[in-house]
């Protein structure tokens, strides 16, 4: 079943086409990996996706609803949950702080639980970063994290906003292997727990181990979709992606 519908999504910037009538679907229960070469389109469909910019023309539908152009705040609290490519977190607020700020919507409840610094569930936020493999305790300032760390949080807060879908833009982008190996095993575990993720990467073995369906945009267009195997072996990929 389809979860999230694209159709005949159009985005200019000025005389710039940035998403020329894009059309695709993300099925419920698997992870879907949006592709193509730096311009394509990837990080601009998930801000149309989002709500952080307005499509030119065309509709984008979430569990059956026209979700276009409605305001960030809506989409996110009707069940769109995403990191961003560059990670956004407040350096000098905790693991706490930022786990409990996307837990609901009453930003009241976050500030009186920042200043009073209250927590009655501080063990349950703890055993969800030992399992992200955060070896930190919640009461670490941000600042002191790796890079690494710092991208395991940002999902693990994507996962502790409510939501219905997942978005990751380039989860794995910046980090070590290792870092790397425990995103990949994370993500396989979500999709066994029944999450339905859209990502983007570069990293096409990370794509080839992870992704149930891959779609491949080149400006703006969608050139080929189906299994990893078929979509990284497709000639207008390979020579729009991989420059072959």
């Amino acid at each position: 079943m389809a979860l999230l519908q694209i159709h005949n999504i159009k985005k200019s910037f000025g005389g710039v086409h940035a998403i020329q009538g894009s059309n695709f679907s993300v099925e419920q229960g698997k992870i879907t990996a949006l592709i193509g070469p730096n311009g394509a389109g990837k990080t601009t469909l998930f801000n149309l996706i989002t709500g952080l910019l307005k499509p030119d023309s065309g509709t984008i539908t979430f569990q059956n609803k026209n979700i276009t152009k409605k305001p960030p705040h809506a989409i996110a609290n009707r069940g769109i949950s995403r990191t961003f490519q560059q990670v956004r977190l407040f350096h000098y607020l905790t693991i706490l702080d930022h786990l409990q700020m996307v837990e609901d919507n009453d930003d009241q409840k976050f500030c009186k639980q920042l200043l009073t610094k209250t927590n009655n569930n501080k063990k349950k936020h703890q055993d969800l970063i030992d399992s992200f493999g955060i070896d930190r305790t919640v009461d670490t300032i941000v600042s002191e994290l790796s890079y690494g760390q710092r991208k395991l949080l940002n999902i693990a807060m994507a996962l502790q906003k409510q939501h219905t879908l997942l978005l990751l833009d380039e989860p794995v982008a910046g980090v070590n292997s290792i870092i790397q190996e425990k995103i990949e095993t994370l993500l396989k575990q979500l999709k066994q727990q029944g999450e339905t993720i859209l990502l983007i990467d570069h990293d096409m073995n990370f794509i080839r181990q992870i992704a149930d369906h891959v779609i491949a945009l080149d400006a703006g267009v969608v050139i080929a979709e189906g299994s990893p195997k078929d979509v990284l072996n497709n000639p207008k990929v390979l020579e729009a992606y991989l420059g072959e």
